[in-house]
């Protein structure tokens, strides 16, 4: 598959760019700066550099996949973006566009669910407003199905690292392993993500995994 991936040197994105190029897919790092795609990966990774919101259908279609993996300055442009995707894309069934929504979207054993609890806590930590947008964007994402979007959810603690050997999967809930953990590393992630890219059953949906110990 062309995978076009954007935030490719970012944590996440770098994983998905390693996991991708030695599934011998077609990886392209989409980005501000080739320079830094270069330094990250050497001249193995091609690069297409464009800012995100000047992306044109043009641009986009070239792709099978792109996986939205960027680390917003602003938690808005979350929701911003995905409308801008959506525009560009409206009425086609390629590329399939993955957005990474944040774990606060996902049941906790209780079966509620963290992000409507998030409005109490705005202001106590920088990442909860993010946490906030992510999940607005994943409810945005559920208003469309005029273009092929899928969404994945890290678990409530996503760290670096490689993948475990196998892993737990979930549809909308968090996952505890063996060792009553919620937590998936960026390889796990990674892996589970083209698992599901080479055999897609989550289009118009979200899951997500974890490491399995």
């Amino acid at each position: 598959m062309k995978i076009g991936i954007i935030g490719a040197t970012g944590m996440a994105g770098s994983a998905f760019v390693i996991e991708g190029y030695q599934r011998r897919h077609q990886v392209t790092a989409i980005t501000r700066s080739a320079g830094k795609v270069t330094r990250m990966f050497g001249n193995e990774i091609p690069s297409f550099e464009r800012q995100n919101f000047e992306l044109t259908r043009e641009d986009l279609t070239q792709f099978d996949v792109i996986i939205v993996a960027s680390n917003f300055t602003r938690a808005s442009d979350h929701v911003r973006f995905a409308e801008y995707l959506h525009d560009q894309l409206a009425g086609t069934d390629a590329p399939i566009v993955v957005f990474i929504v944040g774990s606060s979207t996902l049941q906790m054993p209780d079966g509620s669910v963290m992000a409507d609890r998030l409005g109490l806590m705005r202001g106590q930590a920088p990442w909860i407003e993010a946490a906030i947008e992510q999940a607005n964007e994943y409810k945005y994402l559920q208003t469309v199905d005029d273009f092929a979007w899928m969404a994945i959810s890290p678990q409530q603690a996503f760290m670096p690292g490689p993948a475990t050997p196998t892993y737990l999967k979930s549809d909308d809930a968090l996952i505890f392993n063996a060792r009553e953990e919620s937590r998936v590393t960026t390889g796990t992630l990674a892996k589970a993500l083209y698992d599901e890219l080479e055999a897609p059953t989550h289009i118009h949906g979200r899951f997500t995994a974890a490491d399995k110990f």
